[in-house]
């Protein structure tokens, strides 16, 4: 009986570290450089109908969505129908957001 309550433990521990994966990466620049800011948004490595907007030096990206039906094409820097998108390899950012406490 023991060993099923052991079990059960188990199994529910897994299936958290699962559903929740601490530290992955997104693609969210930390728009630390005038480049990011020039160039100003970021695919979301994810979510295809999302992506990154740096508005200020030092200010961590924001998130924007696309308009329903629509996704964001890196190449073009825009959001696109569907029919028009295509995969592209995904490219870090420059910089990141610093961490919380540093």
């Amino acid at each position: 009986m023991n060993y099923l309550y052991l079990f059960a433990l188990c199994l529910a521990l897994v299936s958290c570290s699962i559903a929740i994966p601490l530290g992955k990466p997104t693609g969210q620049p930390g728009c630390q450089t005038e480049a990011e800011i020039a160039v100003g948004a970021y695919r979301h490595y994810y979510l295809k109908n999302q992506y990154w907007v740096c508005h200020a030096l030092g200010v961590p990206a924001s998130l924007a969505t696309c308009p329903v039906a629509q996704a964001w094409l890196d190449d073009a820097k825009a959001c696109v129908y569907f029919a028009q998108w295509y995969w592209t390899p995904t490219v870090a950012p420059p910089s990141q957001p610093l961490a919380a406490g540093i």
